[in-house]
């Protein structure tokens, strides 16, 4: 697993707590699950494919508070901006207690640098990476449309911020270069950044200019979730 899917998942198991029950919109069957090995995890995305079931991309095919906890894991930057507020509120119908969104921060300084990553990433394989494409397409979220889409669903909510994306970025690029061209140097460079020591799980309050990813938590209280 490389390092940031580690840290996003490793974050996600750590703001969830241990719920008996979780829905995984747009994740992999297993991964959040080598986290959370007591719950039971349901996962769900439009291809079906390495996942438990799938869906449009629009309704979520499960009944109102059907699950303790839904999360979506870097998936909101794949949505139309016209439809990222159905997104939101799809996951708030079907959790009891609370939801987890984590997406990249579409900082100007953020979208930038993917915009420059997209090029080398072309320029290094001969190919266009498809997520990275999607994210100019769609547009990375920011922190002010992220509180809109939380406060349009009306349950109390939390935005906090982790990473840089520069070292996220570093890391995607040794990745890349270890699998065009398996070198000495391409190993040491892929193995250092891996095994980082430093490397934080720590959520911080307040966004920066090098944010990596934000991590919206809305509460679903339990009058909601009887509603």
């Amino acid at each position: 697993m490389a390092p940031d899917t580690y840290e996003r998942h490793r974050l996600i198991a750590e703001l969830v707590g241990d719920p008996t029950d979780l829905l995984d919109v747009g994740g992999i069957k297993g991964e959040l699950g080598l986290f959370l090995p007591d719950t039971g995890i349901t996962t769900i995305n439009m291809s079906g494919e390495d996942a438990d079931t799938h869906f449009d991309g629009d309704e979520l095919p499960f009944g109102d508070h059907e699950f303790e906890v839904a999360v979506s894991l870097d998936v909101l930057e794949h949505i139309p901006h016209d439809q990222r507020a159905l997104h939101f509120s799809e996951l708030a119908r079907v959790a009891r207690r609370k939801v987890i969104i984590c997406c990249p921060l579409g900082s100007s300084e953020h979208v930038e640098a993917e915009r420059e990553l997209s090029a080398w990433f072309r320029d290094t394989t001969g190919q266009n990476h498809r997520f990275l494409n999607e994210h100019l397409e769609t547009g990375l979220p920011g922190e002010d449309e992220l509180n809109r889409l939380a406060q349009a669903t009306g349950h109390p909510h939390r935005l906090r911020f982790h990473g840089d994306f520069r070292e996220a970025n570093l890391a995607f690029m040794a990745s890349t270069r270890l699998r065009t061209a398996r070198t000495p140097r391409s190993l040491v460079e892929y193995a250092r950044i891996r095994l980082n020591p430093r490397r934080s799980l720590v959520l911080d309050e307040n966004s920066s200019d090098h944010s990596n990813r934000a991590f919206v938590e809305l509460e679903i209280t339990p009058s909601q979730a009887n509603a």
